[in-house]
């Protein structure tokens, strides 16, 4: 094999040990800084997390400032990822189970978004937590690249939920409001209930299990116009699928 052969070889072995090792440094500090705040977060202490030479992370980020901004944008890009792969079809397979005329498709999808969200709970602990400090977090605290950084993937999940809400409401299954308020509201509500279960050991008969986070779901459709008949029968199709779609991925 020539040289010119072997180089795009080793060039894409290079980027995929790289691209290993730089998720391994935002895996550990998002484990750090979720468990126990940004202020725990420095260079040192990921590296000796991981074993490695301080240098070692200042290779991949320059700063902590850097570093936080990229384990923020890849935890909400995360979950933005499983949002796009498991809410269409857990939609369609409730639909296919209710059968015609079944419910509102919008209605089914703004049903299954939220049921996402609540499974995302478990499936992605971390990522979701991460998501309620952001949003609890003010933007004029932040550098500048810093916000820069965070926003595109904020917004896109944003987004995302707010398509969703918003054509629900163009098929009158809502009664008119702000889609992106919504979204806004939903995600940060969700985000309060999540860090509530944290008291599930003291008020066992109300928190924990994701009871309250999907009572609150429930809640917040019904109070924004959605058939609270509907809700319950599209959420008892949820309830019976086999796990096949699963609710997150």
């Amino acid at each position: 094999m020539s040289e010119a052969e072997a180089t795009p070889i080793e060039g894409g072995r290079v980027a995929r040990n790289r691209r290993r090792r730089s998720e391994a440094f935002l895996s550990a500090g998002l484990r750090i800084v979720t468990e126990e705040g940004v202020d725990a977060l420095t260079m040192s202490r990921l590296a000796n997390e991981l074993d490695t030479a301080v240098g070692s992370v200042y290779r991949y980020y320059a700063s902590k400032d850097e570093l936080v901004a990229a384990i923020q944008a890849n935890a909400i890009d995360k979950l933005h990822r499983s949002h796009d792969r498991s809410v269409e079809p857990v939609a369609a397979a409730v639909a296919e189970q209710l059968g015609d005329p079944g419910e509102p498709p919008e209605l089914v999808r703004l049903v299954a978004l939220g049921r996402w969200f609540c499974a995302a709970a478990e499936a992605y602990p971390e990522e979701i937590r991460l998501l309620n400090m952001v949003s609890a977090r003010r933007t004029s605290a932040m550098l500048p690249e810093t916000a820069a950084g965070l926003l595109p993937p904020t917004m896109a999940l944003v987004a995302a939920v707010a398509a969703t809400i918003g054509a629900a409401t163009e098929a009158d299954q809502l009664r008119p409001g702000n889609g992106l308020a919504r979204a806004i509201l939903w995600l940060t509500a969700f985000g309060g209930v999540f860090v509530a279960d944290d008291l599930a050991q003291h008020v066992p008969d109300v928190l924990g299990g994701g009871r309250l986070v999907r009572q609150l779901n429930t809640d917040l459709m019904v109070g924004w116009g959605a058939d609270p008949d509907a809700v319950a029968r599209i959420d008892t199709a949820i309830d019976a699928l086999p796990g096949s779609p699963p609710l997150v991925r």
